[in-house]
């Protein structure tokens, strides 16, 4: 299993994220992304990637199944708008 913290991702989709947030009024620091990729037995790399968002001021996580076309983007501001890391 490979993780990377949210500096890793790829520039797009950072600022993706970033465009987010800002359109509801949030920063990046309030959170803590990264994600990890499981690799299958074999050794075969698997289309499954995770990603884990934390708000750090209250703890609430949530996890996204993606793989390296970013929906989860879609699902984490579905997620914000909802309140689902609201206090």
């Amino acid at each position: 299993m490979t993780a990377h913290d949210f500096a890793e991702f790829s520039w797009d989709e950072q600022e993706d994220v970033k465009a987010v947030l800002a359109s509801r009024g949030l920063d990046l620091g309030e959170f803590r992304i990264s994600d990890n990729e499981k690799t299958a037995a074999g050794g075969e790399r698997a289309a499954i990637r995770q990603v884990s968002v934390t708000r750090i001021a209250n703890g609430k996580t949530a996890t996204y199944d993606t793989d390296h076309f970013a929906p989860w983007i879609t699902d984490f501001d579905e997620a914000l708008q909802a309140g689902e890391f609201d206090d």
